[in-house]
């Protein structure tokens, strides 16, 4: 009887040996993990002094962001001191522990640390957590300013503006937002950099309030603001639901040049042209094209066959009779 009693004992004693050092080790690959990253946190890293040498290592380095971009699974942001620039990868995980994206912004001074990597032969800094980023220095305010109260005066300068999106475009490098207030009006350019870092891009578009930080020049004679990342957009107020007319497309002619309607049909065909696609959309009264220059077409999945409801301006060309334009990629959905 004792021996009968003693193996469920024996057995026991054993699975809590394992448990033990299942536990152990993963205790250990925690230490691993922290030790060398404590370790780094003593001593600031002249960025400038980081070398092949430092890969695989965890330092410790401070600087000001001077650049940030979204990458599929998290941001990338340029790290400059006096010695040198890094880049410091968060991937999405680490984000959520980091500082808002509204203090990482270009011109904060941050102190990191993480273990050094290099890509494309660039050095650059990962940390462990999101609570390795700390804001030592908050990026400088920017003045608040009423649209109309922007003059040539400011030009070169930073300036915050918040407005309505009355009308949405697009460039080859980019895209063109006008925003209004009370006051004025003024251009806001995103360039693609930019454009592909917002967290939201579906809620910048026509009707959408928005708060924006950047510097004030000219194009055309013409006054524009120029966010150098999409940290220096926020958006106060999503737009609400387009208020814009369906059009069948046998209603659409050289007369409504300008217009912007809605329109709803299926894919026939797709073919490119010397700066995009144009996309053949026909309905049960007739067909019409859609037309995307490339900036907006790279971020568009289309197919023949596929049902998608688009809005976009009617332009009317001798040359190259009419066609639907699309100003924003989010403005071509698949028809739910």
């Amino acid at each position: 009887m004792l021996a009968f009693r003693g193996r469920p004992e024996r057995r026991a004693a054993v699975d809590a040996k394992r448990a033990c050092a299942a536990c152990l080790a993963g205790a250990l690959v925690v230490l691993a993990e922290w030790l060398p990253a404590h370790a780094a946190e003593k001593i600031v890293t002249p960025i400038g002094n980081i070398t092949a040498e430092y890969k695989g290592k965890f330092v410790t380095v401070q600087g000001v962001i001077e650049s940030e971009r979204r990458f599929k699974s998290g941001m990338r942001y340029g790290i400059s001191d006096d010695t040198g620039k890094i880049t410091l990868v968060l991937f999405d995980r680490e984000l959520k522990q980091a500082p808002g994206p509204d203090r990482l912004i270009e011109g904060a001074r941050v102190n990191v640390t993480g273990k050094v990597d290099f890509f494309n032969k660039a050095a650059q800094i990962v940390p462990v957590r999101g609570t390795d980023v700390v804001i030592v220095q908050p990026a400088p305010p920017v003045a608040s300013l009423a649209i109309g109260a922007i003059s040539a005066d400011n030009v070169g300068q930073m300036v915050a503006v918040q407005g309505v999106v009355i009308e949405a475009s697009n460039f080859s490098a980019g895209f063109k937002l006008r925003l209004g207030d009370e006051t004025g009006q003024i251009a806001v350019t995103l360039f693609e950099n930019v454009f592909d870092a917002l967290a939201k891009p579906e809620q910048i578009n026509v009707g959408a309030t928005l708060s924006v930080t950047g510097e004030v020049n000219t194009f055309g004679g013409n006054l524009e603001i120029t966010p150098s990342s999409a940290s220096r957009i926020r958006v106060v107020a999503a737009p609400p639901p387009r208020d814009v007319r369906h059009y069948l497309f046998c209603n659409i002619s050289g007369n409504d040049h300008n217009a912007i309607v809605r329109v709803i049909g299926e894919v026939a065909n797709i073919r490119p042209f010397d700066r995009g696609i144009e996309v053949l959309l026909k309905d049960e009264t007739g067909a019409q094209y859609l037309r995307l220059y490339q900036v907006v077409a790279k971020r568009v999945n289309l197919n023949v066959g596929d049902e998608i409801e688009a809005i976009g301006r009617v332009r009317a060309s001798r040359t190259r009779g009419i066609a639907i334009e699309v100003a924003l990629p989010t403005d071509v959905q698949a028809k739910q």
